[in-house]
């Protein structure tokens, strides 16, 4: 049929296994469970919902680091890491429930509720920038950058990563710059550091200590 024309003219291999093989399907579907999983937590008593939380769920697992290759879908893809909604000025990054060992289901919930943007985490994320002036310590950061001396970044602290490549941008005013939050699993002899997500899984590429910024759940 047309499948068949389609596989031939692109050279697309295709392999056939047998119907209700758990051996051979697993390994296609088992992302497929916490991907599920996922998007009923977020329903949470709303299961009626889940239409339109699918494309939350199969974004956030996206831009999610693999356990498999320590990397994420989206930087295997396009090579450099994704610039989510998370910058310090909408501070979706607040939302609660950050902590280590999470579930790589609830990794995901969280990252859909940080992509939903949902009306009660901004206001509470508007009133928690309100109080801790997070603009006037940035700006005080900045200008005093030499005389600062920062201390290691301890192992098992949580960190949001700055996308220093929009600093020089036309747009870095208004675009996001902050991804995360992770966990520091270790710091290299170069004084980078090794991060993870909150689930376990270690990223391959390590970071220097002036794009990290200490993240404090609130």
């Amino acid at each position: 049929g047309a499948t068949k024309k389609l596989l031939k003219r692109y050279g697309n291999p295709q392999i056939k296994i047998t119907p209700y093989n758990k051996h051979a399907s697993g390994v296609v579907e088992q992302g497929h469970f916490t991907i599920r999983q996922a998007i009923l937590k977020d329903c949470k008593d709303q299961p009626k919902r889940w239409p339109e939380k699918v494309p939350l769920a199969f974004f956030a697992d996206r831009v999610t680091t693999r356990h498999s290759t320590g990397f994420s879908p989206f930087y295997l893809l396009h090579g450099t890491h994704p610039i989510l909604p998370f910058d310090l000025t909408e501070a979706t990054f607040m939302i609660s429930g950050y902590r280590a060992g999470l579930s790589s289901t609830d990794l995901l919930t969280l990252r859909m509720r940080q992509l939903d943007k949902r009306p009660a985490d901004l206001e509470k994320a508007s009133e928690a920038i309100l109080r801790s002036r997070l603009a006037s310590k940035a700006q005080f950061e900045k200008r005093f950058q030499h005389r600062l001396r920062r201390l290691p970044i301890r192992q098992g602290s949580l960190v949001l990563i700055r996308n220093s490549a929009r600093d020089a941008g036309l747009d870095a005013k208004y675009a996001p710059r902050y991804s995360g939050p992770y966990m520091v699993h270790r710091q290299t002899k170069a004084g980078t550091y090794v991060l993870k997500e909150l689930d376990g899984t270690h990223m391959r590429q390590s970071f220097a200590s002036f794009r990290l910024l200490p993240y404090h759940p609130r």
